[in-house]
């Protein structure tokens, strides 16, 4: 179960000049009201979906609906413009080099989550939650291994 962090941070940047989703991936939020714009948009492309669930975090509308089993995300600008795609993924999947480059920046930590993130025209990019004994990290990382992290807890 994914845990409740913290707010989307909307300045970072992706490398195409949208937001970056950072830890707002792990954040379960509570469930809103959405434009009636967007969610036609939604419809539109998704059909008439029976279960989706919709959250806003810092003007961003994610979309949340299953999809043959599996738990899907879309995240739309205000306008109704799409702006990215995500999903849980199990640890085991993560590219090698995520997992090798992740593993070299925290080599006392274990993957605990993973999510994909994906936008057009930008690299397919990683977010983790990074386990170690007194703490644990979020951070992300491209397909190419480029690692950021957005923040680091104490565990308690």
């Amino acid at each position: 179960m994914l845990l409740t962090l913290v707010a989307l941070n909307l300045t970072a940047r992706t490398p195409a000049g949208g937001p970056d989703p950072g830890p707002a991936v792990f954040s379960k939020g509570v469930s809103v009201e959405i434009s009636p714009l967007i969610e036609a948009k939604f419809k539109k492309e998704y059909g008439p979906i029976v279960n989706v669930s919709w959250r806003v975090v810092e003007d961003i509308s994610i979309a949340t609906f299953s999809d043959q089993g599996s738990e899907k995300n879309v995240f739309y600008y205000n306008d109704g413009e799409t702006f990215g795609f995500g999903k849980a993924v199990d640890i085991k999947a993560l590219p090698k080099l995520v997992d090798e480059s992740l593993t070299r920046k925290f080599k006392k930590a274990t993957i605990g989550q993973a999510y994909e993130f994906k936008t057009t025209g930008s690299p397919t990019r990683y977010y983790v939650r990074m386990i170690a004994s007194g703490y644990s990290v979020i951070a992300s990382a491209t397909e190419f291994g480029d690692i950021t992290v957005y923040e680091k807890q104490k565990n308690k």
